[in-house]
């Protein structure tokens, strides 16, 4: 597996895994997530030419932000989300940022696929700093997990 700055093709398989995922994106996320895609930086995991997964991701005011990860649902806890969050980390360390943060469901919206997202950045040492009101109607509050950087 290779990790890699997505191409226009990658871009295409991204949001064709993203879609697939309706567990974890709506059509709201999905259209942000176009937008996110196209303005922010996108790395990829390739494996035989093919995106196993994704990682969006911009820097703002000295820390890393990442924005959406997705992996095939079939290659999950395999080790690619692993990968691509290490890939983040590197890049992160070289450029002498403090911290990484993202933001997802709270553990007090009770929903399965999100506890899975949020152990799997629990393991990865991120630690819940701040929980965030929704500021547009019907969307979800959030917490904010940072992994503090050495």
């Amino acid at each position: 597996m290779k990790i890699r700055q997505a191409t226009e093709k990658d871009k295409k398989e991204a949001m064709a895994i993203a879609k697939s995922l309706k567990e974890w994106f709506n059509k709201d996320g999905i259209k942000s997530m176009a937008i996110d895609f196209k303005m922010n930086h996108l790395m990829v995991a390739i494996e035989k030419e093919k995106v196993l997964g994704f990682l969006s991701y911009t820097t703002y005011s000295g820390k890393m932000l990442l924005l959406w990860m997705g992996v095939k649902k079939d290659l999950q806890r395999k080790g690619v989300g692993k990968a691509l969050l290490n890939s983040l980390l590197k890049e992160s360390k070289k450029l002498k940022l403090y911290s990484i943060e993202v933001e997802t469901l709270p553990e007090e919206d009770v929903y399965e696929p999100y506890e899975r997202t949020r152990v799997f950045y629990y393991k990865n040492g991120f630690e819940r700093v701040l929980y965030k009101k929704a500021r547009v109607k019907g969307w979800d509050d959030q917490i904010v997990l940072e992994k503090k950087l050495k």
